[in-house]
C-alpha cells in the first residue's frame, strides 16, 4: 500500500485546553488545501454545544460491526466511548496525493504509523504547559463537572506521553499565542509544499 501513497498525514496531538481551536483558525486558507478526516464516535451529542462537523455519531453496534469488518485504520475506547478513523477515508485521500489532517490520540497515532509508515506521517504536539495551566483554561471556557475534569486530567496524563514521539512540538503557553500560531502555520506550509510542490 505504501507504494501507492503520494499524500501525507498531519496528525495533531492536543490535550484539552491546549488551544488547538485557535491554532486551527489561524491557518486561514491553508486549511482549504488539506483534507480533514472524519471521526466516528459512539459518544452522544452534547445538547447546546456546537459539535465538530467532522464527527460522525453512530451507535455502538454499528461501530463494533465496522471493527469486525476491519473498516478502521485506528480506533480506541476513551471514557467508555469509542472513537475511530475509517480506513477508506484516509487511504483514498492519501492515494489521491492529499495532505490529510486529523486530531488523534497517542494510541491512534501509533496504529496509524504502523499501517501507513513513518515517512508518510508528521505528528504535531501542542504543549500548553502542565495540568495546572490546562485546568485553568478548561474552567475558564465553560462550566465543567469535577468528574469530567478528572477524566480530562487522566486523558492528559496519557496524552502528554505523545510529546516524546512528536516530530514538531508547538509551545502555546499563556502569552505566546502569536509565536505558536506562526510555528503551526509554518509546519503546515512545509508539509503542503513537500507534498504538492
Amino acid at each position: 500500500m505504501n507504494d501507492s501513497i503520494s499524500g501525507h498525514v498531519l496528525l495533531l496531538m492536543a490535550p484539552s485546553g491546549s488551544g488547538k481551536g485557535v491554532l486551527l483558525e489561524s491557518l486561514g486558507g491553508l486549511a482549504d488545501q488539506m483534507y480533514f478526516a472524519k471521526t466516528y464516535t459512539t459518544r452522544k451529542k452534547r445538547k447546546g454545544v456546537q459539535e465538530n462537523p467532522k464527527y460522525q455519531f453512530i451507535d455502538r453496534t454499528t461501530f463494533e460491526e465496522m471493527i469486525d469488518a476491519d473498516a478502521f485504520i485506528e480506533w480506541a475506547d476513551f471514557s467508555g466511548n469509542l472513537y475511530g478513523t475509517a480506513k477508506a477515508d484516509i487511504i483514498d485521500a492519501l492515494q489521491a496525493g492529499q495532505v490529510v489532517f486529523k486530531e488523534m490520540e497517542l494510541q491512534g497515532i501509533q496504529q496509524m504509523k504502523e499501517v501507513i509508515g513513518d515517512e508518510h506521517v508528521t505528528v504535531v504536539y501542542i504543549d500548553a504547559g502542565g495540568w495546572d495551566a490546562l485546568e485553568r483554561r478548561i474552567r475558564a471556557r465553560a462550566s465543567i463537572s469535577d468528574e469530567e475534569l478528572e477524566m480530562r486530567k487522566q486523558r492528559y496524563e496519557e496524552e502528554v506521553k505523545a510529546k516524546e514521539i512528536a516530530d514538531v512540538v508547538i509551545e502555546n503557553k499563556d502569552g505566546h499565542l502569536a509565536e505558536a500560531q506562526e510555528k503551526f502555520r509554518a509546519t503546515v506550509q512545509a508539509v503542503l509544499k513537500e507534498v504538492k510542490g
